[in-house]
């Protein structure tokens, strides 16, 4: 009983206290809520370009990625090439001497 009674008058302190704001007061905190509100549309504008900025690298690394791949394996596949070469040569010269 006693908690209820102590919410209750602190309930009508915070609205005597918020009604005896003056126009003044009031203004002030319009223009901070203003200034907030603004803040979080600046910020979140930018948390969106971070994320589209993140998917555009993460495609980009992807496809480095995929060129790297394709490069090593032509580059496996050259060196083999080469080998084939290098060893037919070799079989070539041995047979003329």
């Amino acid at each position: 009983m006693l908690r209820r009674v102590a919410m209750i008058a602190v309930i009508a302190v915070l609205a005597t206290g918020l009604s005896a704001c003056g126009s003044k007061e009031k203004e002030e905190l319009r223009q901070k809520v203003a200034n907030l509100e603004q803040q979080l549309a600046k910020a979140t504008s930018q948390v969106a370009e971070g994320e589209a900025k993140l998917v555009s690298m993460e495609q980009s690394l992807k496809q480095a990625n995929d060129d790297n791949s394709k490069l090593k394996s032509d580059n496996a596949k050259l060196k083999s090439e080469i080998a084939a070469l290098k060893k037919k040569k070799s079989g070539t010269t041995t047979k003329k001497k």
